[in-house]
């Protein structure tokens, strides 16, 4: 369970996040929805300190932090908890999609190299991509160095995943693949995943519980069927407009 308690994030005068509070349940998929600048990625990224808020509570499972006087040992085991996976892939240029899923699990989990490469070969059939094991970054193609970045984060089996946006930079053709990886994530995981998105149809095919936010605030969110059908807010009905057509929801 990740709880948020009147989080607030300013970047100089532009206040990002303005309260945030709301729960997200141990086990489901959420997914963040609002336009560029609503405050979405920043929430996701206080999470784990990517962004330190300026004020409030952050609870995840049993770790509670006040986030104004998180200590580094406080966020180092919040870490311990999560993992990330980029919009920009973020993998190490000068190692393989096997070496680069393996750091994580030698530097942050202390496992023995033979067992970290056990555990990453898993991972990476369980993208599809066990054929590339010795393919380095720029032989790969954005899709595929995605699916990389995902198994990095499922090697670690932490309890929650975070994604900012995980195929915003790809080309159209390759989107499907991530998703697809993304769904099968969803089905055969036990960690809570954060999505931060704009795939409508990945949220009403995957999430169990639709945030939707606009200039700093969570304007209303609950089960995918009740905020892509019938929406009750004015400002979520103007921003699926775009995605959705009004005929397939009853406003």
């Amino acid at each position: 369970m990740i709880t948020f308690k009147n989080i607030h994030k300013s970047f100089g005068a532009n206040k990002v996040l303005q309260g945030i509070n709301c729960t997200i349940p141990t086990g489901s998929v959420t997914v963040i929805l609002g336009p560029s600048g609503s405050g979405k990625t920043t929430l996701l990224r206080s999470v784990n300190f990517l962004e330190k808020a300026d004020q409030g509570e952050i609870i995840l499972n049993d770790i509670h932090i006040d986030v104004a006087k998180a200590s580094a040992a406080e966020i180092h085991k919040i870490r311990q908890h999560t993992a990330m996976v980029f919009q920009m892939y973020n993998l190490f240029k000068n190692k393989t999609a096997l070496e680069n899923i393996m750091e994580g699990l030698t530097v942050v989990r202390k496992l023995p190299k033979m067992e970290a490469k056990a555990q990453a070969l898993q991972v990476l059939h369980k993208v599809g991509l066990a054929d590339r094991a010795d393919a380095y970054p720029h032989e790969l193609s954005g899709g595929q160095q995605q699916r990389i970045g995902i198994a990095r984060a499922l090697a670690l089996n932490p309890d929650v995943i975070l994604f900012d946006e995980p195929t915003s930079a790809l080309d159209p053709e390759l989107v499907g693949e991530v998703l697809e990886v993304m769904k099968t994530v969803a089905r055969e995981v036990n960690s809570t995943l954060v999505v931060v998105t704009h795939e409508i149809n990945f949220a009403r095919e995957v999430a169990d519980n639709i945030i939707f936010m606009d200039k700093g605030v969570i304007v209303e969110q609950g089960p995918p069927a009740e905020i892509l059908n019938n929406p009750k807010e004015e400002r979520t009905k103007q921003f699926l407009s775009r995605y959705i057509s009004f005929t397939e929801y009853t406003i």
